[in-house]
């Protein structure tokens, strides 16, 4: 089931900009590709991107910095952004090999028995140095600021979470006209981004190491991010389609018996809660808002230095429980994390979200690929719509 809120008839006649809002999900975000996919269909081969606006977050930034970078032709990108993808493996993430997992696995344990008194703290669960590399080859940055200049792409923004200042941090680059913003926690900062940018913004808590940017170190852009669809709406888009990675009643459809949550199900309830939650009750939030001013004779109105508008947008989420698919390829995680995650209880199937988050593996995202797009396919006459084609 798809979360959505229209308006018939539009209210206002400012120049209509769609911004694109994908939010964080880890592996899950494969889900995303596939809609994209959907959406690629409506629109003619070699024409430029159809979303002036991205923003990303977490593993979202992944997918959003490939888009923008090849916002001049939307067939090209989508192409690219499939096929990494269909190829993907968890070594083309982070570091699996028998070595590296004995080495970290040893420092978390003498840091657990000596009280963290020892000199070599571990910095994270996981090591991530090869989704650098990953990021490098995909996010093309020198071709996102020529399709700036062009005219193809108005802005590109990614979220972090600074963990110095305590508050959520998104790094833009784009049009000059797009001024820096202040809210409460939450803050919207001119860049000329970089790979660091994505890495901070992928920064999993405990699972991936924290990134320093400006002096201060950053992680997951998800844990701060209060308003998930602010950015968007600060850099100038008026009208959004969002792609969320959770179907809205998975959760309601497992209500059974409980049994004592093991360490694998409490990580997956908390993933949930840092990727999910937020973005949930941001288009609730929207959704009252636009009723509200639906009741008003004003198309719009400012509060202090915010202008309160309609705002047309599409929500595609997945159809069916991504737990239920994460448990036909639980067995493709290397061995060295099958381990690791048996010892969480993470195998199991109370275990299951968090796995689903985990497990980058072409595989499982050739799965969700081919469930997004078929969810975008069914909302083919609302995006057409929202894409005014």
């Amino acid at each position: 089931m798809d979360i959505q809120h229209w308006f018939s008839k539009r209210t206002i006649t400012e120049k209509q900009t769609l911004g694109l809002i994908l939010p964080g999900g880890g592996a899950r975000n494969a889900y995303q590709v596939g809609v994209l996919k959907a959406v690629e269909e409506l629109i003619p081969t070699g024409q430029q991107s159809p979303f002036p606006v991205v923003t990303g977050t977490s593993a979202g930034s992944l997918n959003a910095g490939m888009i923008a970078s090849r916002s001049s032709n939307f067939s090209d990108g989508m192409r690219r952004l499939l096929g990494m993808w269909e190829n993907l493996h968890m070594d083309m993430v982070v570091k699996t090999d028998a070595k590296t997992a004995t080495k970290t696995g040893a420092k978390w344990i003498w840091s657990f028995a000596s009280g963290g008194m020892g000199h070599s703290q571990p910095d994270s669960l996981l090591n991530n140095t090869p989704l650098r590399s990953l990021i490098e080859n995909h996010v093309n940055l020198a071709r996102m600021r020529q399709c700036i200049q062009a005219g193809q792409l108005r802005a590109l923004g990614v979220t972090a979470s600074s963990y110095s200042r305590g508050a959520s941090l998104t790094y833009f680059e784009g049009d000059e006209s797009i001024a820096e913003w202040e809210r409460t926690r939450r803050f919207g900062k001119t860049a000329r981004l970089r790979i660091d940018h994505f890495m901070a913004s992928i920064a999993i808590p405990v699972v991936f190491p924290a990134v320093k940017l400006n002096n201060e170190y950053h992680g997951d852009g998800s844990m701060r991010e209060s308003a998930p669809l602010s950015p968007a709406l600060h850099l100038g888009a008026n009208k959004l389609l969002i792609i969320s990675v959770r179907n809205p009643n998975d959760d309601a459809s497992r209500m059974v018996e409980p049994v004592y949550p093991n360490l694998g199900q409490i990580a997956g309830y908390m993933f949930d809660t840092l990727f999910i939650d937020r973005l949930d009750s941001d288009i609730e939030r929207l959704d009252r808002i636009n009723f509200a001013l639906s009741k008003t004779r004003q198309s719009s109105f400012r509060h202090n230095d915010a202008l309160l508008r309609p705002i047309e947008f599409l929500v595609i989420s997945p159809s069916v429980d991504i737990r239920d698919i994460v448990a036909k390829h639980t067995r493709s995680f290397p061995r060295s994390m099958r381990v690791l995650l048996s010892g969480l209880g993470a195998m199991t199937k109370e275990g299951r979200p968090l796995t689903s988050y985990l497990l980058f593996d072409s595989g499982f995202a050739r799965d969700l690929i081919e469930l997004g797009y078929k969810d975008g396919y069914a909302q083919r006459e609302k995006l057409q719509e929202l894409l005014e084609l």
